[in-house]
C-alpha cells in the first residue's frame, strides 16, 4: 500500500470514527446501534491494519 492511500484511508477511518459517533448514533436511545457501530469499526481497522502490513519486511 502506498504512502498516500495509507494515509488518505487513515484519515476516512479517524473521520469515521470521530463523527458517526457524535452526529448519527447519538441521537438512537438504543445500545445496540453503538454496539454495533464500534464492532464494525474494529473489524474495519483490523482489515486495513492486514492490508497496510502485508507485505511488511518484503524488498519486491
Amino acid at each position: 500500500m502506498k504512502g498516500t492511500h495509507f494515509s488518505i484511508l487513515l484519515v476516512i477511518i479517524t473521520a469515521i470514527d470521530v463523527l458517526v459517533p457524535y452526529l448519527w448514533i447519538g441521537s438512537i436511545p438504543s445500545l445496540w446501534a453503538s454496539f454495533l457501530f464500534w464492532c464494525a469499526l474494529a473489524l474495519a481497522v483490523i482489515l486495513f491494519a492486514i492490508a497496510a502490513t502485508r507485505k511488511w519486511g518484503r524488498l519486491n
